[in-house]
């Protein structure tokens, strides 16, 4: 598949500068705390079947199932369970969604299965793994004029559910928040005999704005600019929103960068990072080691369409349930959901009685969480459906009251006030409709969000054992707008921490006869709560999405996106001395310390 966006060869033609660089890759994977597990029930009449331990996409789930059992949807209730995290592996149907229904309504008994943690690291789904050519055409005083690359993915034994989306995403933001009229993007998929690879968070983000980011450092210092002005030159101007990216083929998709000011969260970074101050350290050896910065930045694409459902009901008591086709894998989304749904309705959040997800039984049609869309599809949905339920109170007043819609004058609160000043409680409306007083319908839209942001990082590498210390990394994105801060925090923090675990600890690793020899923690490192205690986040909102009601853009995977660069640019400018240009993750301590022996050989 490839990405295309004008004529990339005859920039390349044209180009008074050209560098290409090869760049990889290895292969790791997410590590939920919880394994996969179900438990398959069938009915008595063996028409009917409950599968709980789905996670993440119950409704696209069940839409297989139904296929591969010859059932009808509607027979087949889907529920997911509490989980502390997804993270993308969670969001495939596996092999296990199918056998372990079919295996109750077979013995006609229910069927339970847990996957232990070796299973894990042999059956769900890897990634990553990728190598790249990648060129760079620019002008002597620094403008890029076009992006070529030939990547090679390993997509392993077969293709699952979602194992193109990585290698589509990697030629499609190729270019990142940077202005590049001319892109061409190739990708070819490998088949090998390992496990099939699927979305782990940022799938294809990460990858492609490592090999960009190594690139662009490579490039200032050939062309003898400062690399953060180099970023400033090129980064896309607000004036130019909405900013085309490639369009995919052969399958012709297509976005677009919907809003920002990309250089302002660069400025905002550089400031707290204090980098001119820092910038002074590259290459200095103190007490032992090198120290060295790095920057870069990136785009977070989200809020995969093409809709999200919810249904909010008045209970007995006044109170609000509120239903809806998003799944929980961790990320707070009862409380934000509570937080949308209060404030739609102008009503105290006491009021919510509670956010009912994950079982294809609450909605007609729901799609789940990935791609960074819950708040901005599934929130946006509970907007849309408030306001129709707001009509529905409308409606049930004025029925009662003998007068038009019109002449309800307020349905905020607890009551609906006619213009006569007679008003009536949302509880005796509900009790006095036959079917009960309840809205419900979808959000929909095609276009995505991109959040955007920058990264920087102050490293310190000792040459004697290879060991990097992460001394301050600062991450500073706009999200559009933020619904509750703290969420947003949490979510940041840990999918940089899942991003510096992949750059050091983690990795995947087969021997010649295509064994995995990383098949249990004991080999396979994942990061502690003690690795990398130096993180600060900083969320803004200057510029929301024109998308959606909420003007929210999604924020669950940025945090991820530009750690590989980011990391590897710092230890570039740390062994600059040396020589050492970093070309491949990992920067394990083993692969570092290759890397300055060779320098230095």
């Amino acid at each position: 598949m490839s990405a295309v966006r004008g004529d990339a060869d005859a920039a390349f033609g044209d180009a008074p500068y050209v560098r290409r660089e090869r760049l990889s890759i290895h292969r790791f994977t997410a590590m939920p705390m919880e394994t996969r597990g179900l438990l398959a029930e069938w009915d008595p009449g063996k028409t009917k079947v409950t599968l709980l331990g789905v996670t993440k996409a119950p409704f696209l789930c069940r839409r297989i199932l139904a296929k591969q059992m010859n059932m009808s949807e509607g027979d087949i209730d889907m529920v997911e369970g509490d989980t502390g995290g997804s993270f993308g592996v969670r969001g495939e149907f596996y092999p296990e969604d199918f056998l372990i229904p079919f295996a109750a309504r077979h013995v006609g008994r229910p069927v339970k299965w847990i996957e232990d943690r070796r299973e894990h690291f042999i059956a769900t789904n890897h990634a990553r793994q990728a190598e790249c050519e990648l060129e760079l055409a620019c002008t002597r005083d620094g403008i890029i004029l076009g992006l070529r690359g030939l990547v090679h993915t390993d997509a392993a034994a077969y293709v699952r559910t979602n194992g193109v989306t990585p290698s589509r995403n990697i030629s499609q933001v190729s270019s990142g928040p940077y202005r590049i009229p001319h892109v061409r993007m190739d990708v070819s998929m490998m088949v090998t005999n390992k496990t099939p690879v699927g979305t782990y968070r940022g799938p294809g983000r990460f990858e492609t704005d490592f090999f960009r980011e190594r690139l662009l450092d490579i490039v200032a210092a050939d062309l003898g600019i400062d690399r953060v002005e180099f970023r400033r030159r090129n980064l896309i101007p607000e004036s130019d929103m909405p900013y085309p990216l490639a369009t995919s083929e052969p399958l012709g998709g297509k976005t677009e960068c919907d809003s920002g000011d990309y250089r302002m969260t660069l400025e905002r970074c550089l400031a707290e990072f204090k980098w001119s101050e820092k910038a002074r350290l590259n290459g200095k050896l103190i007490q032992g080691r090198y120290h060295g910065v790095g920057i870069g930045c990136y785009i977070e694409g989200g809020a995969s369409g093409p809709r999200e459902g919810a249904r909010l009901v008045v209970e007995g008591d006044g109170t609000i349930s509120v239903y809806t086709g998003s799944s929980a894998n961790g990320q707070g989304l009862e409380t934000v959901f509570t937080q949308i749904a209060a404030d739609a309705l102008a009503i105290p959040m006491e009021r919510i009685r509670g956010v009912f997800h994950g079982s294809t039984a609450y909605v007609k049609e729901g799609f789940g969480a990935f791609s960074s869309r819950s708040v901005v599809m599934g929130g946006s949905a509970i907007v849309v459906v408030a306001g129709k339920l707001k009509e529905a109170i409308r409606g049930a007043a004025a029925a009662h009251f003998g007068c038009t819609p019109e002449e309800i004058a307020a349905v905020e609160g607890e009551r609906a006030v006619a213009s006569d000043g007679r008003s009536i409680s949302w509880a005796e409306l509900a009790a006095l409709a036959p079917l009960g007083l309840f809205a419900e319908g979808s959000f929909a839209s095609s276009k995505r969000t991109y959040s955007y942001g920058a990264h920087a990082a102050h490293i310190a590498v000792d040459p004697r054992t290879g060991h990097v210390e992460v001394i301050d990394y600062v991450a500073v994105e706009d999200v559009g707008r933020i619904i509750n801060p703290e969420t947003l925090h949490g979510q940041a923090l840990g999918a940089i921490v899942q991003g510096l675990g992949g750059v050091f600890l983690e990795g995947l690793v087969y021997d010649e006869q295509g064994q995995l020899m990383t098949g249990s923690f004991a080999d396979y490192l994942v990061p502690t709560a003690t690795d990398f205690p130096n993180i600060r986040v900083f969320a803004l909102e200057e510029r929301p999405s024109p998308n959606n009601p909420l003007g929210a853009k999604g924020a669950g995977e940025g945090g991820i996106i530009p750690v590989g660069g980011v990391i590897a640019n710092a230890l570039a400018a740390a062994l600059g001395p040396l020589g050492v240009q970093p070309l491949e993750l990992p920067l394990s301590p083993p692969r570092v310390w290759q890397l300055i022996q060779e320098a230095r050989g």
